[in-house]
């Protein structure tokens, strides 16, 4: 049953806050299901069909819209490179414009990128975000959501200036097994007498960087947390007769996918004017994705993944050797934002006076004890520098829709 305490839904937002989505609301396009996996390919000529299904959706896609100009989110990873080959090989009269984002880290992929844009003679632009969360009331009274990872709008906001086509690598992981520093730790735990609780828990339990060890505790008495509920939500996607690395492949489409980056793209195009696409979310791709045995695209020993899609990306020009590229993307550090400015930012809006405190929401003992921790530095764990900005989220959220205490234009 949901409990809702005036506008708040009290199982969404615990839900949220634990798995930074919510399955239970209704999605942009429909879950995958279990039959949808059964393996029918034998990993012969892969390349040429990945590449054919490309040509195809690029091709379609041009003389739909006749677009003379596309921007493309380019990172230093497999998906975004590949994206920007094949937009060059297939419509090689589109000009493109390739946006990277920085954070002004050492570990910043923007000088990888702009080499490649570069070797593929296309204008390039470097996105430098100083300060991810001041404009926070913005984006989250455009979501809807209290979600602080929302910066990927800077990029869409920019690309319209030059175009309303923006391509993103999209999907690459999901559909063709990126998340290679998960599928270690779930394989080697993994046991065969496993129910599907128990293997809910075992890939949560590889998605540390969502929630936090006293996840409990953090919740205030106006919340109903259960751990079973959770299970139980993502439950569909591990009762199921598919290998063990075929459910967590599900559950990652089913999941993230599905209810967190693709309706908050929806959302950012359809204020910002423009289309979001991808090479890796056609439905035929889809289709013939998830119909590979999951040894043609992740292989253990080396733990490396989407292997059919660096095959094809080896072969491309400025690229030595895919395998060398691991994931980041557009991530940000969140230690080294912490301690450029969103310590405070956070603790001006996180105490025990914050309404989603004074709610009962979030435990107040728990929300001093982890801000003091944190401020005066006996613990930098990322696990509850992510959980402050989600906090920070949260209690944004709850000022714009609940108490409106706060307005979309006031910054943070």
């Amino acid at each position: 049953m949901v409990i809702v305490i005036g506008t708040i839904d009290i199982n969404s937002v615990s839900t949220i806050l634990t798995l930074r989505y919510d399955p239970s609301n209704k999605p942009i396009r429909k879950p995958l299901l279990a039959a949808e996996f059964k393996p029918q390919y034998n990993g012969r000529d892969l390349e040429s069909r990945i590449s054919t299904l490309i040509q195809e959706d690029l091709i379609q896609a041009y003389e739909r819209s006749k677009f003379q100009r596309t921007i493309l989110s380019l990172s230093g990873g497999v998906d975004s490179r590949l994206t920007l080959a094949m937009l060059r090989q297939f419509l090689p009269s589109v000009k493109v414009t390739c946006v990277s984002v920085g954070f002004g880290s050492t570990d910043d992929e923007v000088n990888e990128a702009k080499e490649f844009a570069r070797v593929y003679d296309c204008d390039f632009h470097e996105l430098m975000l100083d300060d991810i969360l001041t404009e926070l009331p913005k984006l989250v009274h455009m979501v809807r959501v209290p979600r602080w990872n929302l910066y990927h709008y800077y990029t869409f906001e920019y690309a319209r200036r030059k175009s309303n086509v923006f391509y993103t690598g999209d999907g690459g992981d999901e559909l063709f097994a990126g998340y290679t520093f998960r599928y270690s730790k779930f394989m080697s735990l993994y046991r065969r007498n496993m129910n599907w609780r128990d293997t809910s828990k075992l890939y949560l339990s590889c998605h540390e960087r969502d929630w936090v060890p006293d996840q409990e505790k953090m919740f205030g008495e106006a919340m109903d947390f259960s751990w079973e509920r959770i299970y139980t939500l993502i439950k569909r996607n591990f009762e199921n007769d598919l290998d063990p690395l075929d459910q967590v492949f599900l559950a990652d489409f089913n999941g993230k996918l599905l209810f967190d980056w693709l309706p908050t793209n929806e959302v950012f195009a359809r204020n910002l004017g423009i289309e979001i696409r991808s090479l890796f979310l056609s439905d035929k791709m889809i289709k013939f994705a998830f119909r590979l045995p999951w040894e043609s695209k992740y292989d253990p020993i080396t733990q490396t993944g989407k292997i059919p899609l660096r095959s094809i990306l080896n072969k491309q020009k400025g690229v030595n050797n895919s395998n060398d590229l691991r994931k980041k993307g557009f991530s940000v550090g969140l230690d080294f934002m912490w301690n450029k400015n969103a310590r405070q930012i956070t603790t001006k809006y996180l105490s025990k006076d914050s309404e989603i405190v004074k709610n009962k929401l979030i435990n107040p003992e728990w929300m001093v004890s982890t801000i003091q921790s944190l401020r005066d530095g006996r613990s930098l764990d990322q696990r509850y520098i992510n959980k402050m900005f989600s906090l920070l989220a949260l209690e944004v959220w709850y000022r714009l829709f609940v108490s409106q205490t706060m307005k979309p234009n006031e910054k943070l």
